[in-house]
């Protein structure tokens, strides 16, 4: 079993590393089972990783079809986030935390996701998670079709 996984696949409260101790909290934001492992055993190999901020996120609303009729297809369509000097100020901190941690800057910053793509290794993604400003992180991993 895994390091950091309990018996029933759940994430353990916490993981002890060799040079840190993750809480619970941190920890639920790693989103796989898989990168939970690579911090505990603080994996030397680089893992692309989204880094998901925790900030305003647009808002999907429903739209009226275009005719009085209808075309029985539902429309959608997203209103803007909340923007504005201090949502930069969080976006530019995180960024600089990032890549004070990884030794350069994050690859991407995802708008639509309030994301970043990053490069780093299993110690390191246990250092991102600690961030305040860090909601979720996610494996890069392409999905079946």
């Amino acid at each position: 079993m895994p390091p950091g996984e309990a018996s029933t696949g759940a994430p353990a409260r916490s993981i002890r590393t060799m040079s840190m101790d993750l809480p619970a909290s941190v920890l639920d934001k790693i989103q796989s089972n898989d990168l939970r492992a690579a911090v505990a055993r603080e994996a030397e190999a680089p893992r692309t990783v989204i880094v998901e901020l925790d900030l305003p996120m647009p808002k999907l609303r429903t739209v009226a079809p275009g005719n009085r009729h209808g075309t029985g297809r539902a429309c959608f369509s997203f209103a803007p986030a909340e923007t504005g000097p201090e949502i930069g100020a969080r976006i530019a901190d995180s960024s600089r935390h990032i890549a004070e941690t990884i030794g350069r800057p994050p690859e991407t910053f995802l708008e639509s996701s309030a994301s970043f793509v990053v490069e780093a290794t299993g110690s390191q993604i246990g250092q991102i998670a600690e961030m305040p400003a860090v909601s979720a992180i996610w494996p890069n991993t392409q999905r079946g079709r």
